[in-house]
């Protein structure tokens, strides 16, 4: 029976059989945690099987397909134990390996891996962990630049100091974006042109210096028109951000497409394809990873805390406890921890106690994001009456106006006004727990 099932019938089953994952997939993206830019990877991969469908073989080839329910199966049994985002990545390694497992031997995959990996949901995590760290080096690199000119610059953590005015390095001068465009311009161009998987390798590193470069630059050009040392209006010096970006891109279709290379033949496998029996044994463990995750129950257990002593006054003024709203209960989804809401008769206070460094502490911006506000005028401001610095933002929705203030502070008084940075100084022991992460929102006219 399974024998005469079409080849793409198994790449069918495959997606079936990973649902909780685009299911997870498609509420991240729907919530505004994440950009929606996976969505043109996972439409380049279809593009490019359309393309190749009359090459397919009618049967898979035993050793991938079987690779592929491996896969499937693990990121089932796994549903209270990985997280989801890996477990979004077994799924898609999954689906690539029955597409491999449809095509003729010697066909490069390597492209169609990056691309794979890229239409994961996974822009926001790569901020989280490693945002950080690329806009250290980004700030102090346009610090050394800048300091070419007239200006006097200094770098705290991810912000610069230029003549006084404190400019923030922010998400998007990570290159995390840059990066995305970037490798998913040199995965497509190569899958499309099916570069071999040797020369693919070769030159990835240097799109990744293109991309780091090129960042920089760009970083340095609108660090100096934010300024205003420059004199010029900002639209010119956003101008020459997106000019810059192009050109990275420009570049990146340079390196990948140079060259001439043999190209594989397609068509129709010498090998033998699995058995009956073998393919119904994976097509049974297929229907099994369809429906684990619908046997399983999900853990009543939840982690219970001894409840916070809360203070009684903030910036001194007498604190009130109030119900939490819909943004605190956004904070509160699955948050390790503790929360409280409290108003000083003017502002709307939302404290959150953490014990340990947790990637559930999510910045402000992003839940309110999430729950319909439109976030603009983002800035660094000092805190009142305290060493450090805070994030503040101004958030609409349904002529509802807030200004919005955050950041976290330690055990030693030490503050910081990016998450990300918090996280990383945690883990590394620079800064020591508990933690008290501090929103403040006030109503503007």
């Amino acid at each position: 029976m399974t024998r005469r099932l079409p080849g793409w019938s198994w790449l069918l089953f495959a997606a079936l059989a990973a649902w909780p994952s685009w299911l997870w997939a498609a509420r991240r993206l729907g919530d505004g945690s994440d950009d929606p830019l996976g969505i043109i990877a996972l439409a380049a991969l279809g593009l490019l099987l359309w393309r190749d469908r009359l090459s397919l073989l009618t049967q898979p080839r035993l050793r991938w397909l079987g690779g592929a329910a491996v896969l499937l199966i693990v990121g089932a049994l796994s549903q209270s134990i990985l997280p989801p985002l890996l477990r979004g990545l077994l799924s898609v390694l999954a689906l690539l390996l029955v597409i491999h497992s449809l095509r003729a031997p010697g066909q490069p995959w390597l492209a169609g891996l990056g691309l794979g990996v890229l239409s994961l949901p996974l822009l926001s995590s790569l901020q989280f962990f490693v945002g950080y760290p690329l806009r250290v080096i980004t700030a102090e690199v346009s610090a050394w630049l800048l300091r070419l000119g007239p200006w006097t610059v200094e770098r705290q953590g991810s912000a610069l100091l230029i003549d006084g005015q404190w400019v923030m390095v922010d998400a998007p001068c990570s290159g995390i974006q840059m990066a995305w465009v970037g490798y998913f311009t040199a995965c497509l161009l190569a899958a499309w042109q099916r570069l071999p998987d040797r020369l693919l390798l070769r030159r990835l590193p240097l799109v990744g210096m293109l991309v780091l470069g090129g960042n920089i630059l760009r970083n340095t050009l609108l660090v100096w028109g934010e300024s205003g040392a420059s004199g010029l209006p900002g639209w010119v010096h956003e101008g020459v951000g997106l000019l810059v970006f192009a050109a990275v891109c420009g570049m990146i279709l340079r390196v990948i497409g140079r060259g001439s290379f043999e190209v594989p033949a397609l068509g129709q496998s010498a090998c033998l394809p699995a058995s009956a029996s073998i393919q119904g044994i994976v097509l049974s463990a297929l229907l099994l990873a369809m429906i684990w995750p619908l046997l399983g129950s999900p853990s009543a257990s939840a982690r219970v805390s001894a409840p916070h002593e809360w203070p009684t006054q903030f910036e001194g003024r007498l604190l009130r406890p109030l119900a939490l709203s819909a943004v605190e209960q956004r904070f509160a989804v699955d948050f390790p921890g503790q929360l409280g809401r409290f108003t000083d008769g003017q502002r709307s206070i939302v404290l959150r106690q953490v014990l340990q460094p947790t990637r559930k502490l999510h910045p402000a911006e992003d839940c309110f994001r999430a729950i319909g506000y439109r976030v603009e005028q983002t800035q660094l401001r000092k805190r009142v009456a305290a060493d450090g610095l805070q994030r503040c933002f101004i958030v609409t929705r349904g002529g509802v106006r807030l200004q919005v203030c955050d950041y976290i502070e330690d055990a030693n008084g030490q503050s910081f006004s990016d998450t990300s940075a918090w996280y990383w100084s945690a883990l590394a022991g620079r800064s020591r727990g508990p933690w008290l992460a501090v929103t403040l929102a006030r109503a503007l006219p």
